[in-house]
């Protein structure tokens, strides 16, 4: 069985339903070999039409061999049997897109404030805090506070408040950073330093195109991996005991694989962690990794880098089979693609890579067997993916073989809907995401028409689509659903939080 971030929990529905089937047309003999076990007096949801609900069900070599009811599983003899009292048992739990194995990697100097001032004074008391430290990493500057229209926070503000120190101010979204002057010197960022992907990973301009300390997306998370690496042995032993425990809080809440999104230029880093969990026999579900797609340049290493990853790191429990590919950013600072341009400030972005520049990675992507999850907001990035996945098929034929996942669909073009079924793409949706906050800055980017309009997602479950669910987690443990912390105690780099 070929799995990947597409596992749905239908599918092990079906397998159940198929099991069934199998075991009454099969008659057992004498050498049948013995079940490893069997569990009887359960209540047992399949997810299936042809069987819904089944009391037993048996297993062999680590697959179903029967569901039924009880009496049909006495036929099989088994090492192990199991009596249940009507306790439920349901398909293990799926999450499509999330960030387990980042908990940690990154560390940040907590400041807050409810004012720009406040804030702001918060930076000063913590450069004074921290003399000897010779990056300020901080977290978090809200968006609505520092971002009106195209016009974002700037360096000289920072300059002030931390004279001669290098500050990285990393905005609540993580899709956005405030760098100060000595920041953008150190990185080598000045006016003749090309944008990655001009309006989507690029560095803020003035009017002499100069940088203004306002970074996005790629253009800042490409610098991570290199000036950031963890290298200190006490933060290297937190991070992998703490990504240990965040697995552990994923399985004992029924999650038996998830899909790792990615980790920002870290991926190294992160899956020897996953490599050495599995083989020490702390990795307590299946975990697919990838390589992310954040600068256009990434593109050409993308196949070669999760091969690399299969040789290094994969195991029984760790695979890799699937390339993550940003499309577009996020709408609060103008990074999302849309096919209209943001309201005041007229920009229009347009996606990491073009029509052709995906086709021909799709086309590559099926000579290596490698399938394909994409970031997408905006309904121009969604849009550019349709028109290459179609182009692709029809290269390749009925063979074509990436399994294509968008993830997020915050606003998708009606005309665009009955086209995802048809091209057979998968639609991951993170439920959370759908009215957790109103945005008045995206609200006012957009429109209240578009705005009203996102997150559709019972017109993408209605077209006939595939959907699979995640949590896009990457905050960390006491933000989790059983915790009652508030959500501004859910901060990248605190104790137990995922940065």
């Amino acid at each position: 069985m070929r799995f990947s971030h597409t596992l749905y929990i239908a599918l092990l529905a079906l397998i159940l339903s198929a099991c069934h089937r199998d075991s009454e047309q099969s008659p057992l003999t004498a050498n049948t070999p013995p079940a490893d076990l069997t569990i009887m007096g359960a209540t047992i949801y399949t997810v299936a039409e042809y069987l819904p609900h089944a009391t037993a069900l048996v297993v062999r070599d680590g697959r179903f061999i029967y569901v039924g009811d009880d009496d049909g599983a006495k036929r099989y003899r088994a090492a192990n049997l199991l009596t249940l009292n009507g306790e439920l048992i349901i398909p293990g739990l799926i999450d499509g897109h999330a960030h387990p194995g980042y908990v940690n990697v990154e560390r940040f100097g907590e400041v807050e404030g409810e004012t720009p001032e406040a804030l702001l004074e918060s930076v000063q008391a913590y450069a004074a805090a921290h003399p000897d430290q010779q990056w300020l990493r901080l977290c978090c500057w809200p968006t609505n506070m520092f971002v009106q229209g195209s016009d974002g926070p700037r360096k000289e503000v920072l300059d002030a408040v931390a004279p001669g120190r290098l500050v990285w101010f990393e905005s609540e979204t993580a899709h956005d950073f405030w760098l100060n002057s000595n920041a953008l010197l150190a990185l080598g960022v000045d006016k003749n330093t090309p944008d990655p992907k001009p309006g989507l990973a690029m560095y803020a301009r003035d009017d002499q195109g100069e940088p203004t300390g306002w970074v996005k997306e790629g253009a800042g998370v490409q610098h991570f991996a290199k000036h950031f690496a963890v290298t200190d042995a006490a933060h290297l032993a937190q991070h992998k005991q703490t990504v240990a425990e965040t697995l552990q809080i994923l399985s004992r809440h029924g999650v038996t694989a998830l899909f790792d999104a990615g980790n920002k230029g870290y991926g190294d880093h992160v899956y020897n962690v996953i490599s050495e969990l599995e083989k020490e026999g702390r990795l307590p579900l299946r975990y697919y990794g990838t390589y992310q797609i954040f600068t256009p340049e990434r593109a050409k290493t993308a196949i070669a880098e999760v091969q690399r990853y299969q040789q290094q790191y994969g195991g029984e429990l760790l695979q890799f089979n699937a390339v993550k590919v940003f499309m577009d950013g996020i709408s609060a600072n103008q990074s999302a693609a849309y096919s209209q341009p943001y309201l005041g400030s007229g920009t229009s972005t347009e996606p990491l890579l073009s029509t052709a520049e995906l086709t021909e990675l799709l086309m590559q992507l099926h000579e290596a067997r490698l399938d394909l999850m994409v970031h997408s907001i905006g309904d121009l990035a969604t849009q550019t993916v349709l028109d290459a996945v179609e182009q692709a098929q029809a290269n390749i034929g009925q063979d074509f073989y990436p399994r294509v996942t968008i993830a997020h669909l915050a606003l998708i073009d009606p005309a665009d809907l009955p086209r995802i079924h048809r091209l057979g793409i998968i639609a991951n949706f993170s439920p959370w995401w759908f009215g957790v906050e109103t945005n008045d800055v995206v609200e006012s980017l957009l429109g209240k028409e578009r705005y009203s309009l996102m997150y559709r997602a019972r017109s993408v479950v209605e077209s006939g689509a595939r959907v699979t669910y995640s949590s896009d987690e990457w905050w960390g443990e006491k933000c989790w659903p059983h915790s009652s912390a508030p959500i501004s105690a859910c901060r990248p780099g605190t104790p137990g939080s995922i940065p």
